[in-house]
């Protein structure tokens, strides 16, 4: 990939971050291609992706995904139509996901721009294959695990992944000052009380 002179911009990194994630752990997501929610929900959530943006906030995120999608530099390759309700939202002073949730098993994948390991992946979007879905992030098999460290069950920031004090209530983490009684909707950004099963404003699963 020939280095850009340009400082990079979130758009970037959310590419960088897409491409990585892909690579290395479903590399059959470069020949199967992934949905729009996967996309959101596994590949590009924000509260993993935010520490690496230069704007952390849940605005800049969506607006940033919102440009991938659509096809800017070419990272993503996607259905016209969606590229074109992105550009659209993106158009509005405050735009969002929510705008373009009817595509959400809309098939998009990465280009040779977005993949610059080179690592073959095809330009060509497939047709949906609903009956493999659930194999397109298969579960880490038993043999493949036994010596990963077991994750602990202490306490940790929703946001930031950091511990949280033990034995006191704790409202806000030391570390990020997010409030832990809190939490935002992966679609529409809308803050959700902690124990809500679906978001008041678009109705997404929490």
């Amino acid at each position: 990939m020939t280095v850009v002179a340009r400082s990079l911009d979130d758009l970037d990194r959310l590419a960088f971050r897409l491409s990585r994630t892909i690579r290395t752990q479903y590399p059959q997501l470069l020949a199967q291609g992934f949905t729009l929610s996967d996309l959101e929900e596994r590949l590009l959530p924000f509260r993993d992706v935010r520490r690496e943006m230069a704007n952390g906030g849940a605005d800049a995120f969506e607006s940033a995904l919102l440009r991938l999608i659509a096809g800017e530099r070419g990272y993503l390759l996607t259905d016209p139509e969606l590229q074109n309700a992105c550009r659209q939202a993106l158009a509005f002073p405050s735009p969002t996901m929510a705008m373009v949730r009817s595509w959400a098993t809309s098939t998009l994948q990465l280009t040779q721009a977005g993949n610059p390991s080179g690592s073959g992946a095809s330009v060509t979007i497939p047709a949906p294959r609903p009956s493999d879905e659930h194999d397109l992030f298969p579960a880490p098999s038993a043999a493949a695990t036994p010596s990963a460290p077991v994750k602990s069950t202490k306490p940790c920031c929703r946001f930031c992944d950091n511990r949280l004090p033990e034995g006191r209530k704790v409202t806000f983490c030391p570390h990020c000052g997010m409030d832990q009684t809190k939490r935002q909707c992966p679609a529409c950004s809308t803050e959700l009380e902690a124990h809500w099963k679906f978001c008041v404003t678009c109705g997404r699963s929490g």
